[in-house]
């Protein structure tokens, strides 16, 4: 290997380093943040705060039952309403008798909230399962403001009161909120973590460094009601894969919340955890090409790994890869402490490092479909898809 190629790749692996530096300093601040303020309740001056439906479409259970993780998901919403505020409980009709018995003891615990399970075949007005259920528990929300929220997201204590008063500005037309994964019973949803505390969180606390943006981040968004009636259509959401990225575009500008929520890991498989993995990558890759491209930046693995295979004698190229994984793996190490997760694994944070990440972002470049199952569907691009079924 070259000394020229040497120094470039030394250099490209210090760009590196300095992002590490700078998310694991995002990250540490983001957690200091959220210690001070834990527990403490956010004072919305002026008239009384605008009332809110909360939109919680609830996956269908497949034959099982309501678990306590989704079930804690949901309660850490509804332990902070108040008068002002209701949830509509969008609920597949089978799995209604499992969701009855939960519902009445929620109502029992928390008298204030009010709850408005909504019983229904899953709807299939648009190609997004999600966006279905959107619109018809619309036209039973009552609220001066809407929050959209998947219902694996768990919520930090005063979130509600946080986001109305950042939406409360009068100049942002949306506030959304970022998310990490904190729990992991398994090696496959490490890979889930992964993407979610590494590549995704600390880049969303640089933007909302930045200033007000241009897209949303399913885990929580909140928005008028009105501002969405005069901007959103929902053919144009129910249509495209990722819904809440049009829907940012549409209501923009979009803040990003202080707040920092918690997603549910869910895989328990490779194939499954891998496919996830691709259709997040895929997904930023098709709404924001040029950030995506981008990420180069920060990928010098993929030329110490590029070097090492076309020079396989050179110690250099072999020592780099090895420093720059290692680099990645302690930075990997450092964030997951601070977001609180606590699982760990070497040899599958080695693995993302060295070959899932850097080739995945590689061939996410290339045409090939990502596999969404919980709707069933093969998406081509974000708005071409086939069933499935009819690809098997």
């Amino acid at each position: 290997m070259s000394p020229l190629l040497e120094w470039l790749l030394i250099g490209w692996s210090l760009l590196a380093v300095c992002w590490w530096g700078i998310a694991t300093g995002l990250v540490f601040r983001g957690r200091y943040q959220s210690l001070g303020r834990s527990g403490q309740k956010t004072e919305i001056t002026g008239r009384n705060p605008a009332t809110l439906s909360i939109f919680k479409p609830i996956a269908g259970l497949q034959g099982g039952v309501p678990t306590p993780p989704l079930i804690a998901a949901l309660e850490s919403f509804i332990n902070q309403m108040d008068e002002r505020a209701e949830m509509l409980l969008g609920i597949e009709d089978g799995d209604a008798e499992k969701w009855q018995p939960v519902i009445e003891q929620w109502r029992r615990k928390f008298p204030r909230a009010e709850l408005k399970p909504v019983v229904a075949p899953r709807p299939t007005r648009f190609l997004s399962p999600k966006v279905s259920w959107f619109h018809v528990l619309a036209d039973l929300a009552s609220g001066e403001l809407w929050m959209w929220s998947d219902s694996d997201i768990v919520a930090p204590p005063g979130l509600l009161d946080t986001m109305r008063r950042e939406l409360a500005d009068g100049q942002t037309g949306m506030v959304t909120c970022p998310y990490v994964v904190r729990r992991v019973d398994n090696d496959p949803m490490m890979l889930e973590a992964l993407f979610a505390n590494m590549e995704f969180y600390p880049g969303v606390l640089f933007c909302r460094r930045t200033g007000p943006v241009r897209f949303g981040l399913g885990a929580a968004m909140m928005f008028p009601a009105a501002r969405f009636r005069e901007r959103a259509r929902w053919e144009t959401l129910g249509a495209r894969m990722a819904d809440d990225n049009a829907l940012g575009r549409a209501l923009a500008p979009v803040r990003i919340s202080e707040a920092t929520l918690e997603t549910l890991a869910s895989e328990s498989s490779w194939r499954d955890a891998v496919q996830h993995y691709l259709r997040w990558q895929k997904t930023v890759r098709w709404c924001e090409p040029a950030g995506y491209a981008g990420q180069i930046i920060i990928l010098p693995v993929l030329g110490w790994l590029l070097a090492a295979l076309t020079h396989p004698g050179s110690a250099a190229a072999w020592l780099g890869l090895v420093a720059t994984m290692q680099i990645e793996v302690l930075a990997a190490s450092m964030v997951f402490w601070l977001v609180g997760c606590e699982a760990w694994s070497w040899l599958v944070v080695s693995s993302w490092s060295l070959v899932l990440r850097p080739l995945a972002w590689l061939a996410c470049w290339m045409p090939w479909p990502v596999v969404f199952r919980s709707q069933n569907r093969k998406w081509w691009s974000l708005y071409r898809s086939v069933p499935l079924e009819s690809t098997q």
